[in-house]
């Protein structure tokens, strides 16, 4: 009789557990996931300036037994924005449009709505402008500023392109006091919204001294080969020269400034005329001569 009862207890207990399990496994319940959102049918020509959202909270009711099964990874939300148009667009979300299983129902969406701000997208070319800021000596300027590619093409929302005329560079800071070239790879100072063909360029900036303008009279030395018989009139030259400013304040500059001409002895006997030439510090240009020639008569070798 005790063993009779027993087994029919212990079948009791598991009918009993089997049918908890059967009811809490139809029992509804509730979850709350993270579902991203995926953008279809956008045109081409259109862009999101603001108001997108990379996922939404999504809270779902279903059985126990359902939602245990449910592969969150595969969810996701398809954005139609075929219907779009510029400016600030409200787009309510439509819990249809998440790939959820059957058995499960979307009770709610946060947000439940995206106000999108759409422009459309536009590309165009602009020149590059230098940004650099230069700590040099007063004695010093710059003579050439140039970037390769000295235009890029940028593209992004049709209202900010429209207020740009021009991309800078980042900000270059020289500090020398006599520089001469630079050149470096420098980035572009794009803003966050738009897209650049070229994301930095190559910078060259080239110095020198300031130049002043001085007339300087000298008279003209002669390089004759050995035996050449020789007579030049005038014997000296006036010449108009650009001459750096900080030279000018030295004593004995114009020791290091010369005349000159070049006879050679395959020169044939009689009346020459022969160009000026001019020996000048660093930087030094001639801008006039006068005269530019000197008559040159050359008498027969001495040999």
């Amino acid at each position: 009789m005790f063993k009779i009862n027993w087994q029919y207890r212990i079948t009791a207990v598991i009918l009993a557990v089997f049918a908890w399990y059967l009811i809490s496994g139809q029992e509804k319940v509730e979850i709350r996931i993270s579902v991203p959102v995926e953008i279809v049918n956008l045109p081409s020509d259109h862009l999101i300036r603001s108001g997108m959202v990379n996922t939404i909270r999504v809270r779902c009711t279903g059985t126990s037994t359902v939602l245990n099964t449910l592969e969150t990874g595969r969810l996701s939300y398809s954005l139609d924005l075929s219907e779009v148009t510029k400016g600030v667009n409200t787009v309510v979300l439509d819990p249809q449009n998440i790939n959820i299983p059957r058995g499960i129902d979307v009770v709610e969406i946060t947000p439940p709505r995206l106000e999108l701000d759409v422009d459309f997208q536009e590309t165009k070319t602009v020149p590059v402008r230098i940004n650099w800021q230069a700590y040099i000596s007063p004695d010093y300027e710059l003579r050439k500023i140039q970037a390769d590619p000295e235009y890029v093409r940028i593209s992004g929302a049709a209202r900010i392109l429209d207020r740009i005329e021009e991309i800078e560079t980042k900000p270059i800071e020289i500090r020398d006091e006599s520089p001469r070239r630079i050149i470096k790879r420098i980035g572009l100072d794009l803003f966050p919204e738009i897209e650049s063909s070229e994301n930095e360029v190559l910078v060259e900036l080239t110095f020198g001294p300031i130049l002043e303008e001085i007339w300087v009279r000298k008279n003209v030395d002669v390089f004759a080969d050995e035996g050449v018989d020789y007579k030049i009139e005038p014997d000296f030259v006036r010449a108009n020269l650009a001459l750096p400013r900080v030279l000018l304040r030295t004593q004995g500059w114009r020791d290091k400034i010369s005349y000159y001409i070049w006879i050679s002895q395959d020169i044939e006997p009689g009346e020459h005329e022969i160009e000026v030439m001019a020996d000048l510090p660093r930087d030094g240009v001639v801008l006039e001569k006068r005269p530019e020639k000197i008559r040159v008569r050359i008498n027969k070798s001495k040999f």
